[in-house]
């Protein structure tokens, strides 16, 4: 085990993950109790594993999810901001932090309704995944997928970022933290 080995264990638990890079830490999948800040009714709200079926609404058929999905994570408490995303070259990242909602970060420039629907429902889909991590981790959620992303998140977000109508009914399921 090198230097690296030894200050691995240090780096995670002073950083924040910033989901949309090669920069992704590796989620705590141990068996310990979600933190103080969930509430108990988050326990019994949706199941974020199960898959997308086919009957919602997509950004193909209705961009207008887009501001739909900003506006529920508004009531949730995730700040959306516009700037320049911490990711270089990326058009909008979520910075998941540990214990509570994150923030995600949309760079402004022109691009088509859908365009702007599809960005804002990949970045909710690492909303769900870091809320099925119980805010400590970003872990899949096991939604399967073919797109060829090697970070596991990035893929399943890529996957279905189409299928904003259920990824805003999720949210929409979901109590504040």
């Amino acid at each position: 085990m090198g230097w690296k080995g030894c200050l691995l264990p240090l780096a995670f638990p002073l950083s924040v993950l910033v989901i949309g890079s090669w920069r992704l830490a590796v989620s705590d999948r141990s068996a310990s109790p979600p933190p103080a800040s969930l509430n108990t009714a988050q326990d019994a709200g949706p199941d974020y594993t199960q898959a997308p079926p086919g009957t919602y609404p997509t950004c193909q058929q209705d961009p207008a999810l887009g501001d739909a999905l900003l506006k529920e994570g508004r009531r949730l408490g995730i700040a959306v901001r516009r700037g320049e995303p911490e990711l270089p070259g990326k058009d909008a990242s979520y910075r998941a932090e540990p214990g509570r909602l994150g923030t995600i970060m949309i760079k402004q420039r022109p691009m088509s309704p859908v365009v702007r629907c599809l960005l804002i429902s990949h970045e909710f889909i690492h909303v769900l995944q870091h809320l099925q991590g119980n805010l400590r981790g970003v872990p899949t959620l096991g939604w399967s997928n073919a797109h060829p992303d090697p970070i596991p998140q990035e893929a399943e977000a890529y996957g279905h970022q189409q299928r904003a109508g259920y990824v805003l009914t999720l949210l929409q399921q979901t109590e504040r933290p």
